[in-house]
């Protein structure tokens, strides 16, 4: 687990930094561009994340998985990256022809004041779909040759900067919309093609024509494994988005709710920073043990990476609970204020989805996905039932509700099967450690008082609360975890920085 957690913690620095830029494009886009067209963005955004998911989510567990299992046979593993590779390329294909002959029945489930924007780039969304399943394919095939790093750098820096900068050409009227929305989808481009190049260094990847090389029996295990996880896949990704997705069909603000809205998911998104540091590698690591059979290496890993994953969620959780405030001086638009109710809405949903660890990759692994398909599908019902009631009643807050008691049912089912089946339990005592650890720092910085002024400089002393009250809760958090040591990783990283005087 040691080199899954240097490894993690170089992936959490990037995401950090990032996440500070996330941060810089969510503020600027809040500024310059309105909020139909900002919401509409987002929309679009949501949307071919979706349509990319549902195209290649069944392919990429099956190439995580399967290429641990073929380590050994260099032809076989070769025709797996050409089906894994190939299909979602045939595929995208097709779902654009049938989208492009589909519009008009699309384009009336919208309000009314938002269907010129959807027309007039209807046909985008196909092509930044097709970007999108290349671009997370790609990255998770490097992941699986923990080559994690590099892939994170691209996505959540390189990327990101040139999203400020074309923001800022937008902000100053260098280019007008069209060739702001047009750069911020051609972009994904640049990580495609960085990403095939590095994965063509790697001395596994290759393709292979060879259809042979696969018995009948194989095709037939790969053709199941696939389509349980592409159900699986699709349940879990529409859980995640569908409130976004429905928000503006329901909701009669349109795409100017989702521009509100999303700043709220933007915002719940830092508490992910830790699992999207931390999952990738140790995913490797747990499919690797189980397919050699070595279940209790297994059961150490997955509650390792449960606590590893909790720890640093709980400081985040408590720098944003801490700092809604001084978020909506910063933000500084009128229209913004329901982001405070509905990030605490979401906020519960999110934290109960990290603290439970790894059940859905177990259940990836195990012979018991067809179960977290079943489970997330009947869900998938019940979370558009929620939404389609409560949205036109009660809005953002509703979809906010809607996708939060989902989020918890589900966890919560998943997370008594898997204890049930596999006797795998997320929680220890030491669970309850990293929970009382993050008490004292929430405290901290939630009765600290604030010593700048609202009225005057405002922004500025936004500023410097955040600074002063974050610091706080950093410094306390650290120095019970330092006392109660609740993670042994941590301990054993720590050891290794006051051994060798640098982080990696």
């Amino acid at each position: 687990m040691g080199i899954v957690f240097r490894q993690s913690a170089k992936n959490l620095i990037i995401v950090s930094f990032g996440a500070a830029l996330g941060i810089l494009i969510s503020w600027l886009s809040i500024r310059y561009i309105p909020r139909q067209p900002l919401g509409f963005s987002n929309t679009l955004t949501t949307q071919a994340v979706t349509l990319s998911h549902l195209i290649f989510l069944g392919f990429s567990s099956t190439l995580i998985v399967y290429v641990h299992r073929l380590a050994n046979d260099e032809a076989k593993r070769k025709l797996l990256l050409t089906l894994c590779l190939g299909i979602p390329a045939i595929l995208a294909v097709l779902v654009a022809i049938a989208y492009y002959f589909l519009k008009d029945y699309v384009l009336r489930h919208f309000q009314a004041i938002d269907i010129p924007l959807m027309a007039r780039y209807y046909m985008w969304l196909p092509v930044y779909a097709f970007l999108f399943i290349y671009q997370v394919m790609l990255e998770q095939y490097l992941g699986s040759q923990m080559k994690v790093a590099i892939a994170a750098f691209i996505r959540e820096i390189g990327l990101r900067a040139l999203n400020v900068l074309i923001i800022m050409l937008f902000a100053f009227n260098y280019i007008n919309f069209t060739a702001f929305l047009a750069s911020s989808i051609l972009i994904y481009v640049i990580p495609v093609v960085i990403y095939f190049f590095l994965a063509l260094k790697t001395p596994s990847f290759g393709f292979s024509l060879r259809f042979s090389d696969f018995s009948h029996a194989e095709y037939k295990d790969l053709v199941l494994f696939f389509w349980y996880h592409l159900l699986l896949g699709v349940s879990i990704m529409l859980i995640t988005t569908m409130d976004i997705l429905l928000l503006p069909l329901y909701d009669h603000s349109g795409f100017a709710s989702v521009a509100v809205y999303r700043v709220a998911v933007i915002l719940i998104s830092f508490l992910q920073l830790p699992l999207k540091a931390l999952m990738p590698a140790s995913f490797t690591v747990l499919a690797k043990a189980f397919t050699e059979n070595d279940i209790p290496k297994a059961k150490d890993i997955f509650v390792r990476a449960s606590i590893n994953m909790l720890i640093p969620t709980l400081c985040i959780a408590a720098l944003l609970c801490c700092n809604l405030h001084n978020a909506l001086v910063v933000i500084d638009k009128p229209g913004y204020e329901d982001i405070v109710p509905v990030f605490l809405i979401l906020f519960i949903g999110s934290i109960v989805n990290i603290a439970t660890g790894m059940n859905d990759q177990v259940l990836t692994i195990t012979n018991y996905y067809k179960f977290n398909v079943y489970l997330s599908t009947a869900l998938i019902a019940v979370l558009y039932g929620l939404i389609r009631f409560l949205v036109p009643h009660y809005g953002m807050a509703g979809a906010a509700w809607s996708t939060t008691i989902t989020v918890v049912v589900f966890n919560a089912i998943k997370c008594v099967f898997v204890w049930k089946k596999l006797n795998m339990l997320p929680f220890t005592h030491k669970t309850l450690l990293a929970l009382l650890a993050s008490l004292p720092a929430f405290a901290a910085g939630y009765f600290l008082p604030r010593f700048f002024e609202d009225g005057h400089h405002i922004f500025k002393h936004a500023t410097y609360d955040a600074a002063l009250r974050s610091a706080l809760i950093v410094a306390v958090y650290a120095a019970m975890l330092l006392w109660l040591k609740p993670s042994p990783d941590l301990q054993e990283y720590m050891a290794t920085i006051r051994k060798n005087k640098r982080l990696f």
